[in-house]
């Protein structure tokens, strides 16, 4: 029986017993579970780092499958044997279509749903008919780089016998030279002839015709659109694709009211995304996407930060798919991990302790001689991380820098001990230092999508001035100095700005919206505009919002991440559901990287941090017909008083009063003569230091078991007392 056919049935029956639309739904929705598990679940996933002869090779195909794998695994049920993988050489145009003619056709009538991944080069080709070129994915073959038509790779998914299809692209298509850009490499290569798929074709002087197949059926969740960019990054110690990585790692923090809409809207507007604003990710099917979870199946129900991969011994090998990735850079050895029981009223299990962590894989044991290992499949959520309180920022040197002068930046930037150089071809950097080009200079006489006013420079850029960038090359904006500055003069110039991206890079590290237990949730709206645009806010953590706020779980009405005007009354509503008091700070992160302080407010001669009461909620800014003596007081575009560009806001709380880093406010805002907020935080990693001091405790004060680690300087984060909240927008 279909599992819609079966919720029916019950429903009818049900409803002739005279029994509540509650009941009905509760019991509806766990018999459908039940029979959903009972299902056939089948996956193809696709993966190719390695192709003969075909210019750099890709690093993170193949980590897209072992992510994909591990989701579909231990989040969403499937069986090992039904996800089948072709990687490298095995990912032939004649495999693929075995794989769906013997693994999905042939059991596709017992298969409830599919899920298909490919990851790998895509490219415009010119077609039989004349100046028509046809997107296609390229695939491993016998004597080199073989092809199939996209048309063709959705024809096989129309012939499976289910309708419910989950098929994602991360791979490109358009093509737009240096195919490396500082920590990116792009996933598509330029357009070719079929006839010789190594002879370039220029795509301005044939000015072709574009022909974009119809979607299959299913859903569809693409990379990017047919005329923009897709990429794969550089992570903390490993390679993936920027989609696949930033979903994977949403879907294992989700809860199971979130539907995919609302899940592909939250991916979309990361930080991470936004930083590489040539990549759109898009997804076909949102009107059935509005209504279906993820993959069209519900995860286990809670979020969680990673799982048991194997165990060994006393040793057990832990995948870290929940952490975010702005966290994961800062975790260290020394974090707990607790199993989460399937019986929430069971008794705390034993912990494990983190012995050594290598990008998603980390080694554990137990916490304490009492207790065992669990086994392979138990869900893990973080009970205290470990951080380490000399994280540094990795600054990546451009490849349009000579020899003599990338030796000349790193010897000035090891003059300071909280920064360092690294490849970004080999380790994440956190920004790039280069010269300004005359294109990226003719670039920016123009208006982009981000910027649709010319004034958002506040100076011309100059030509082979230093400047910095963003890791996917995007202008770090007022960052470019004056034409023949010698490179230990640009360094102490920008030193100010890079000691506010460490600052911010510190903080991201406490990022913590599924592990913690205080129940916070933060809507977005502008004032006058309706408050549910079907949605019309944005939850700073979707996980928390979509359990304790119903917006958060319907689909809103535009995908992508949220746009305002400068100079909108836009308006932060933080509402505590916990039964604690939480003191807390409001930063914003402004498109050049900087660190402003939005509340507490300066006018308010900061006798408190921000105080949100347990079970009350606030706005910030105050909305005047709420507080009207507060009219004059606080600006309303509080919020959008900025430059144009990415902007985040960042909410740190904790059960403590913070009263180190309160007292430092007070003295930086003497010092500065600041009255009004937002107020530019100045000595930024001084101040970051005692907040995150006050967030945190030294391990070796709590515990002994991380004394064998050897790091002094290790602090723990509980997330019963702490919360650390991110939101992006574009401020436009």
């Amino acid at each position: 029986m279909e599992r819609r056919s079966f919720l029916q049935k019950l429903l009818l029956v049900a409803a002739g017993l005279g029994l509540s639309p509650g009941w009905l739904r509760g019991r509806a929705e766990r018999y459908g579970q039940a029979l959903a598990a009972g299902s056939r679940k089948l996956a193809v996933l696709i993966g190719i780092n390695r192709y003969l002869g075909e210019g750099s090779a890709l690093q993170g195909c193949l980590t897209d499958v072992e992510l994909q794998r591990e989701l579909l695994l231990y989040r969403f049920g499937f069986d090992p044997a039904d996800i089948l993988t072709l990687t490298d050489g095995a990912a032939t145009p004649a495999g693929i279509q075995s794989a769906f003619a013997e693994h999905l056709g042939g059991q596709g009538h017992t298969a409830e749903t599919v899920v298909v991944q490919f990851s790998g080069y895509g490219q415009w080709r010119l077609g039989s008919a004349p100046n028509c070129w046809q997107p296609v994915l390229l695939l491993s073959g016998s004597e080199g780089v073989a092809a199939m038509e996209l048309d063709s790779f959705f024809r096989l998914l129309e012939g499976l016998g289910t309708a419910q299809i989950t098929t994602l692209l991360d791979c490109g298509f358009t093509y737009v030279s240096p195919s490396v850009r500082g920590n990116l490499q792009l996933r598509s290569r330029p357009p070719a002839a079929i006839s010789d798929s190594k002879d370039s074709v220029p795509l301005a002087r044939s000015e072709p015709q574009r022909v974009w197949p119809s979607p299959p059926k299913g859903l569809l969740i693409s990379a990017t659109t047919p005329q923009d960019l897709a990429a794969e990054a550089a992570w903390p110690g490993f390679y993936a694709g920027v989609l696949t990585y930033l979903l994977t790692q949403y879907l294992w923090e989700t809860t199971p009211a979130t539907r995919l809409l609302v899940a592909f809207n939250q991916v979309v507007s990361r930080r991470e995304l936004g930083l590489f604003a040539c990549q759109r990710p898009t997804l076909e099917g949102k009107d059935t996407a509005r209504h279906i979870h993820p993959y069209f199946l519900m995860p286990t129900p809670a979020g969680v930060s990673g799982v048991v991969q194997e165990v060994k011994g006393n040793r057990a090998q832990v995948w870290l798919g929940g952490i975010p990735s702005a966290a994961l850079c800062g975790l260290q050895p020394g974090t707990l991990l607790v199993p989460i029981p399937a019986d929430p009223s069971a008794s705390s299990p034993t912990p494990l302790l983190m012995r050594s962590r290598s990008g998603l894989l980390a080694q554990v044991q137990m916490a304490s001689p009492e207790g065992q290992l669990p086994p392979v499949g138990t869900p893990l959520r973080e009970q205290l991380r470990g951080l380490s309180s000399t994280l540094k920022l990795l600054v990546g040197l451009e490849e349009n820098l000579g020899r003599i002068e990338k030796v000349d930046l790193t010897n000035a930037i090891a003059g300071y001990s909280w920064m360092e150089t690294a490849n970004p071809r080999e380790r994440q950097v956190d920004c790039l230092l280069g010269r300004i080009t005359p294109e990226m200079a003719a670039a920016f006489r123009t208006p982009s999508r981000w910027r649709e006013r010319s004034d958002t420079l506040l100076k011309p850029l100059e030509v082979n001035s230093y400047s910095l960038f963003w890791p996917g090359r995007e202008l770090l904006l007022n960052s470019c100095g004056p034409a023949g500055e010698a490179a230990a003069m640009a360094v102490q110039r920008l030193a100010p700005r890079l000691a506010h991206l460490l600052a911010a890079k510190r903080l991201r590290t406490t990022l913590n919206a599924v592990s913690s237990s205080l129940a916070v949730v933060a809507e977005l709206a502008v004032k006058g505009r309706a408050a549910n645009r079907a949605s019309g806010t944005e939850s700073l953590a979707p996980s928390l919002a979509a359990r304790l706020v119903q917006s958060a779980t319907s689909a809103p009405a535009e995908v992508g991440m949220q746009r305002f005007t400068r100079g909108d009354p836009l308006h932060l509503t933080l509402c505590n559901n916990s039964e604690q008091d939480l003191y807390g700070y409001l930063l914003l992160i402004d498109p050049t990287g900087q660190l402003h302080l939005l509340a507490p407010l300066p006018q308010d001669n900061f006798t408190t941090p921000l105080r949100l009461e347990a079970k009350s909620s606030l706005t910030l800014p105050p909305l005047p017909e709420v507080d009207g003596e507060l009219r004059s007081a606080v600006s309303s575009d509080l919020l959008t008083c900025h430059a144009q560009g990415l902007t985040e806001l960042l909410f740190v709380a904790s059960t403590r009063p913070l009263s180190a880093s309160l007292e430092a406010l007070k003295a930086m805002a003497r010092k500065l003569g600041v009255a009004r907020s937002p107020m530019l935080l100045n000595g930024p990693l001084e101040w970051t230091q005692t907040l995150l001091e006050e967030l945190t405790q030294r391990a070796s004060d709590r515990a002994s078991g991380t004394e064998s680690l050897g790091d002094p300087d290790l602090r723990w984060l509980d997330p019963a007392q702490s919360i650390t909240l991110s939101l992006t927008y574009l401020l436009v």
